[in-house]
């Protein structure tokens, strides 16, 4: 459930194509020269944030690794068209004040100008948000009961989807009525290279009944959806806390790393810088840990 804390600067810009700016579905983000050969993107997930900032889980204070992103993002000398949280924003159950403590995390971004886009993931909890958060409620859902968001860049468009199915519970899902509306933007827009993007992992084997499954629970569906268009190049995800690049069919997964904390400890956690560009999207590893082998390391979508 994509969410916009939307600030406007001289060097970019937001024409919408649909309600106020607040709250908008369907952004169209350019720099102040439309013809830029590149669109620099921020992507960050699984920040996990409690509510109170001395919290610490597997050796990590997961708010003092967001304040730390958020410094190194509004430090670079090329600012990111947008901020993107891929899910999983807060720690484990959505609180209020999970909620409140992220926001205070951010603001620095908004007060840079910073465009910030967000998607829920499953210990996320869409009411709570919105009440930490009041003016960011969606007027127009592009889907009922989920919210998705359509981000148009000169050299691709980006499609945020909604994977949330209840907060705390591993399991995520699509919905029939997201992926009519998906198969529908996406032949709207075949004209661009597409990326799609949510917070969860695919699950690419059989579900066996009574058994919980961590990633989405209708990814044949989802999967039909993107590989009958040509368009669609990259699906990016979060939630496994992996830094990883892999394929399904033609299809290119990116799996970025967590902001927070690690479950392997050969892993990387951090965020991502991305670059879209007309011959494809690098994806490039920022590690909180600048000495880790990964670091700075690469996973590029060519098409």
């Amino acid at each position: 459930m994509p969410i916009h804390l939307s600030s406007v600067s001289r060097r970019q810009f937001l024409v919408q194509s649909t309600a106020a700016l607040a709250g908008v579905s369907v952004l169209r983000i350019a720099t102040a020269a439309e013809q830029a050969e590149t669109t620099t993107l921020a992507l960050v997930s699984d920040t996990h944030i409690p509510q109170t900032t001395d919290t610490v889980a597997r050796g990590v204070n997961m708010t003092d690794n967001l304040n730390s992103v958020v410094r190194e993002i509004n430090a670079l000398e090329t600012k990111p068209a947008a901020v993107l949280f891929n899910g999983d924003c807060a720690y484990l159950k959505g609180l209020p004040e999970d909620y409140a403590n992220f926001s205070d995390c951010v603001q620095p971004l908004i007060d840079a100008g910073q465009q910030l886009h967000m998607t829920m993931g499953n210990h996320d909890n869409i009411p709570n948000f919105y009440h930490a958060l009041k003016a960011q409620r969606p007027e127009k859902p592009l889907v009922t009961s989920k919210h998705v968001t359509v981000l148009e860049t000169p050299q691709a468009n980006l499609f945020l989807l909604d994977s949330l199915m209840h907060t705390n519970i591993v399991t995520g899902e699509l919905g029939e009525a997201q992926l009519k509306w998906l198969a529908e933007a996406l032949d709207a827009r075949a004209d661009k290279p597409a990326i799609v993007m949510a917070h969860h992992t695919l699950h690419m084997g059989p579900i066996q009944e009574g058994k919980t499954i961590g990633g989405i629970a209708d990814t044949a569906e989802f999967l039909e959806v993107l590989h009958a268009r040509p368009q669609v190049k990259a699906y990016v995800f979060g939630h496994s806390h992996v830094w990883a690049h892999t394929k399904a069919g033609d299809l290119d997964l990116i799996n970025l790393p967590a902001a927070a904390y690690v479950f392997d400890e050969a892993q990387p956690n951090g965020w991502t810088l991305a670059r879209l560009s007309d011959s494809g999207i690098e994806f490039e590893l920022q590690a909180h840990d600048k000495s880790h082998k990964n670091h700075k390391q690469v996973f590029a979508v060519n098409w």
